[in-house]
């Protein structure tokens, strides 16, 4: 009898542990972001969709409280309708979505779509309630994410080393541009890490993160990606420090660019990538852009549908006098807008850029009176800011890790603002 019970307690405890503590599949989900190719059957599954189908059904059928689930609780009381109000604008932009199918011009490119949105809108608004009822699982979920970016940049480093006159990238993520925003948001993350953490080891592991992801960043040749971390680095993150945080961040800054240029061929491939900027007009960006706004205008208000974009652009989306001043090597049929806000308004109009830039400018304006540490709200301010940034040049869209920057920052924006952080952050 007690072998039968020890076995049934051996056999039970990975359901238990799986319904009463969903923050370690959320721990997981975040670790295996960055590397979501390598574990991956391509068209079929991917680890961290499977993680997040755990995590949601965790949720429904948590045993801390027997009675009912802290989840559904969260969305049926009253007294948590202010904290909601938030949420209205990721619904509207879902409803605004949905309501394009009936007037798309490719109703299956527009369904297909529907669906990936709302598998995010789901999955992000599901993290945002969870950080919103737990904030000190924050900081674990940044680690995590560091830990996969860590693993993913130091491949992507080994990948130019191997190969200096390729742009570092990484097997698991789509191309370099890909590969740059993934380990972006592990740089960044590792400055929120290193501002708040109180032992020396996990200082010592965030400057490191900080170094490789950064680095990785650079030798990707993504140029927003170069952009993006310049802005928030140098005009969101170190003006709001005090001076011997910044003179920290700022040499760690000049000890990655003197060993970046301790790497071979590093010179040639830097100013290949600077120079190739202006003579191709950005790969092609341009000319894209230029088709891609004649496709705009045709429906500028309410747009052609949502997941539109590729199907209509090509050459006999725009007048022959347009195509007379841009270089049509690039002007492919099904190519992507590589932009979000030329991709939105194309395809659901102005009405839904007006609510998704809404709900991004709300996001942005997160007190930084909340139950969590500051400068992890500052950081993530500045991740959601480098991914609007980088989204002007790429269609990061669909992209996850874009996803669960929104999530975090949309939890945070519901904790009630006159909820502070618990200790006092050091003024210098």
């Amino acid at each position: 009898m007690r072998a039968v019970a020890s076995v049934t307690a051996t056999l039970m405890f990975p359901l238990w542990a799986w319904l009463a503590f969903p923050q370690i599949l959320l721990y997981l989900y975040t670790f295996s972001l960055p590397l979501e190719g390598v574990f991956a059957i391509e068209g079929v599954f991917t680890l961290s969709k499977g993680l997040l189908g755990l995590f949601l059904l965790a949720l429904a059928f948590q045993v801390r409280r027997p009675k009912i689930a802290w989840f559904p609780a969260l969305v049926l009381t009253w007294r948590q309708v202010p904290r909601l109000r938030i949420s209205i604008l990721a619904v509207l932009l879902m409803f605004w979505a949905c309501a394009s199918y009936f007037w798309s011009v490719d109703p299956s490119a527009t369904w297909d779509k529907l669906q990936a949105l709302a598998q995010h809108l789901i999955g992000a608004l599901a993290i945002a309630f969870f950080i919103m009822a737990r904030p000190k699982t924050l900081q674990p979920l940044l680690f995590s994410y560091s830990l996969g970016a860590l693993v993913a940049a130091f491949q992507g480093i080994s990948n130019y080393l191997r190969n200096p006159s390729s742009r570092s990238s990484f097997a698991g993520s789509a191309d370099a541009a890909d590969f740059a925003a993934i380990v972006l948001l592990g740089s960044l993350v590792a400055v929120g890490l290193w501002l708040t953490a109180k032992s020396s080891w996990m200082r010592w592991y965030s400057l490191a993160c900080f170094a490789a992801c950064t680095l990785a960043v650079v030798l990707s040749g993504t140029r927003s990606a170069w952009v993006a971390i310049i802005v928030t680095l140098f005009l969101v993150i170190l003006p709001r420090l005090g001076w011997q945080r910044m003179l920290s961040i700022s040499l760690m800054l000049a000890l990655c660019f003197v060993a970046l240029y301790q790497l071979p061929a590093v010179n040639q491939f830097l100013a290949t990538r600077v120079t190739s900027a202006t003579e191709d007009g950005g790969a092609g960006r341009t000319a894209i852009w230029t088709v891609g706004w004649h496709i705009a205008q045709q429906n500028l208000l309410i747009g052609h549908g949502y997941g539109t974009f590729t199907s209509l652009f090509g050459l006999g989306a725009a007048t022959e006098s347009a195509l007379e001043s841009i270089d049509t090597y690039y002007i492919t049929d099904g190519r992507g807008a590589h932009n979000i806000y030329l991709e939105l308004v194309s395809e659901i109009g102005l009405v839904g850029l007006g609510i998704f830039l809404a709900w991004m400018w709300v996001l942005l304006r997160v007190s930084l009176r909340q139950s969590v540490h500051p400068d992890l709200i500052l950081i993530l301010k500045a991740c959601l800011l480098a991914y609007l940034i980088q989204g002007a040049f790429l269609g990061i869209l669909e992209r996850k890790y874009l996803w669960l920057t929104i999530a975090l920052l949309h939890g945070l924006s519901m904790m009630f603002r006159g909820t502070t952080y618990a200790s006092t952050p050091p003024k210098s």
